[in-house]
Parts: structure tokens; C-alpha cells; sequence
């Protein structure tokens, strides 16, 4: 085991202990069409989001469909039904494969901290299962670290009627995360592509860079 894969720095959990997943099981209706393989600077969304990702875990795997990655893909049990049903596949799919721990990504916000998980990790307590981000005023619920023990409970939050990331965190205990500004749009490491004027602003961001 190297030093990086240590729990150093991940808290009471290693690195090696994590799965990364990109949740990219969503239907873009804002969008207009599937926007992970929007082009952005020359590449498809989808690959800007996974090269952020891929360093941080031992394994990185996509939630919703292939794309061509040459990464695991986890199918979503319960499709069109929002971000918690991947959670809930991705949660299983990493119990099964030994892993402690689920880190999920945003397959629509290519800035986030390339520390991300480190810092998610740093900062979840003993007792908690779940840790998030917000960044300034803006809860980013995706962006969260997940221990594998918690799919149970969620199952059940889910089978009860909750659909909210949010609502499930927050049933849960989640912690949350502060994250100061950092380079994005408009200093938002978090900034997501909804909309194609999303993609233009995105766009015009890295053009000045």
C-alpha cells in the first residue's frame, strides 16, 4: 500500500477504502440532450469530470450508462427516479466489492477541488455516515462522501417516498462541508452546465484562462 492510499489525511478512512462514482444517470432536460457529452474546451463534459475524479479513488466507476471511459459502469436500479437511486446502486455495487465507502461526483460540474475526497473525508465524523459539500450559500449534495453502512437506512428513506439527495442527507445526519471560493466561474468550484448558456459561461471561463 503507498503512502497516498495511508488514511493520512482521509480521517478515519483510507483511501483505498473508496469508490468514486460520477453519477451521470440524469435525463438533461434543461439541457436539451444527454449534456455529459457536451463539448467543453474540445472534450465531451463526461471526460472533464472524470479526469478530476479518477485521481482521487483507487477505482473510479460511472453510475447510469457507458460512455466510452473504459471505466465501470454501475446500471441505476430505478432510472429516471434522480440522483438518490444511484447513490443507492452505486452504495450496493461498492459493498460487494469491498469497498467502505462511496465518493460521488457530478457528471455537470467539471471544477470541483481535485482534493475533493480527501477534504470529504478529512472532516466526516466517527458517527456520521455521509459528508457534502456547500460551497458559500450553495448546497451541492452530489458532491458527497458516503459510508457503504448507511444503504440500508437510505433503502428505507427511498421505499418511504424520499427522492431528495438533500432530504436523505439530512435524515441521515449528513455533515456538511464548507468549501471557500476557488477557481470556477465566477469562483465557483462548483459550477454546473443545466443549460447551454451554462456551457458558453463555462466556456468563456477557460477561454480567459
Amino acid at each position: 500500500m503507498s503512502e497516498r492510499d495511508a488514511a493520512i489525511g482521509f480521517g478515519a478512512l483510507r483511501r483505498a477504502d473508496i469508490l468514486g462514482v460520477v453519477l451521470a444517470g440524469g435525463q438533461s432536460r434543461r439541457f436539451g440532450y444527454d449534456k455529459a457529452v457536451m463539448q467543453l474546451d474540445g472534450h465531451r463534459l463526461i471526460e472533464h469530470v472524470a479526469a478530476r475524479a479518477k485521481p482521487q479513488t483507487p477505482v473510479l466507476a460511472i453510475s447510469g450508462r457507458e460512455y466510452g471511459l473504459g471505466l465501470p459502469v454501475i446500471a441505476d436500479a430505478s432510472p429516471s427516479e434522480g440522483p438518490l437511486t444511484g447513490v443507492l446502486s452505486a452504495l450496493a455495487w461498492a459493498g460487494a466489492a469491498g469497498f467502505l465507502a462511496v465518493a460521488t461526483f457530478s457528471c455537470d460540474a467539471p471544477f470541483f477541488p481535485l482534493d475533493l475526497v480527501e477534504r470529504l473525508a478529512a472532516q466526516l465524523p466517527p458517527d456520521s455516515d455521509c459528508s457534502f459539500v456547500r460551497a458559500g450559500a450553495a448546497r451541492h449534495p452530489v458532491f458527497a462522501l458516503w459510508r457503504v453502512a448507511c444503504l440500508d437506512r437510505l433503502q428505507e428513506l427511498y421505499v418511504s417516498g424520499v427522492r431528495s439527495l438533500m432530504i436523505a442527507q439530512d435524515r441521515i445526519g449528513a455533515t456538511a462541508v464548507v468549501i471557500p471560493s476557488g477557481p470556477g466561474p465566477g469562483g465557483d468550484m462548483f459550477f454546473n452546465i443545466n443549460r447551454q448558456e451554462d456551457q458558453a459561461a463555462a466556456q468563456a471561463w477557460l477561454d480567459r484562462r
